[in-house]
């Protein structure tokens, strides 16, 4: 599903940053992008789990091509055509991971992080943008802004025009993702979504500098802006050392969250990154992973969890021991720091 993830992984070295003397991290899988960039910035053990075993066999991929080819062949495998270095490493894969990229040759020969299919759908969407929204050459020139204060100008002279609200009226009303992705999205969708989705790229294209947002230029472009600053962490060269000397602290697991965390010992975490887990599940699955994670977690640890849609009324976790207590500062300064364009509504918990 993934190649890459779409997450600000800046944002979970700030909180990284906040834990005192952290040495075990959870994170999802995913496309790998969030372990890597927690490598990239700390010598902790990470632990990287997916339910998916086709999002593990791409983790153990990008982290061969790290380690046997080195950095540089690494980033290049991630951004440009990865079949070459596949091929170099396709012997150092496990069997299960080596059968299921078997099948996925040609997605790679657009880079790892584009062979994910969500990635290549949304490409396929931008092409319909460029059709009927913005042009690729007017949309080339926004993103291609520095001065915050410039692209509010674009914003609001250029780009919002009646087609960019019409595009966003209709991609993100409820109706509409409910006939494309079932009547599940009746429930996860709120009725103003639209209006959500369209404060949300604002704050994107007008808060940040446009051109070195790597969310921004992945989204549109299928590609990252020139220079390091437009990288996601784990891909700037000032951080290639300590990627590479600290992927044998990676542990990448098949497994579902919550039985996995009834495996290990108590105390042992420090940092939960849960992605948007509990917001895709029953509220019973968050009920019933919050004693393991309050177990699991040493004192101080952080659990955050994100969101596509913002939580209104209940919480994630609502823990009445007082032992997993929600902090409005650190939650905020999350959601201030963050980049991405879709899943950055934050909740995040201190564990007393």
């Amino acid at each position: 599903m993934f190649g890459q993830v779409r997450e600000d992984a800046a944002v979970d070295i700030f909180l990284l940053e906040q834990i005192t003397d952290p040495q075990r991290l959870f994170v999802v899988a995913s496309g790998g992008c969030t372990a890597l960039s927690l490598l990239s910035a700390a010598g902790c053990q990470i632990d990287a789990l997916d339910i998916s075993q086709a999002q593990t066999a791409m983790v153990e991929l990008k982290v061969a091509v790290f380690k046997e080819l080195g950095f540089d062949a690494g980033r290049q495998a991630c951004i440009a055509d990865a079949g070459h270095a596949y091929e170099n490493v396709r012997a150092c894969l496990s069997a299960p991971a080596a059968a299921i990229l078997d099948r996925h040759r040609e997605a790679m020969e657009s880079g790892l992080n584009n062979a994910g299919w969500v990635d290549q759908r949304m490409h396929k969407l931008t092409e319909l943008f460029y059709l009927f929204v913005h042009s690729r050459k007017t949309t080339w020139k926004f993103l291609s802004l520095l001065d915050v204060s410039k692209q509010s100008e674009f914003y609001r002279q250029e780009w919002r025009n009646w087609q960019w609200r019409a595009a966003m009226a209709m991609a993100f009303n409820r109706n509409f993702l409910a006939l494309v992705h079932g009547k599940a999205a009746m429930q996860l969708v709120p009725p103003d979504f639209s209006e959500v989705m369209e404060r949300r790229l604002e704050r994107a294209l007008t808060r940040f500098p446009n051109a070195a947002n790597p969310y921004l230029w992945q989204a549109f472009f299928a590609k990252y802006p020139d220079g390091e600053s437009g990288l996601p962490p784990y891909l700037q060269g000032q951080r290639s050392s300590t990627l590479i000397g600290n992927l044998p602290n990676l542990k990448i697991i098949c497994d579902d969250a919550l039985p996995w965390l009834a495996k290990q010992s108590a105390g042992s975490f420090d940092y939960f990154g849960l992605s948007n887990i509990p917001e895709l599940l029953p509220p019973t699955y968050a009920d019933a992973l919050l004693p393991e994670l309050i177990r699991c977690a040493r004192s101080g640890a952080l659990v955050c969890v994100r969101s596509i849609f913002p939580r209104h009324s209940r919480k994630t976790f609502n823990d009445d021991s007082g032992a997993l207590l929600f902090d409005r500062e650190l939650t905020d300064a999350a959601e201030d720091r963050d980049r991405s364009l879709f899943c950055n509504f934050y909740e995040v918990y201190r564990r007393v």
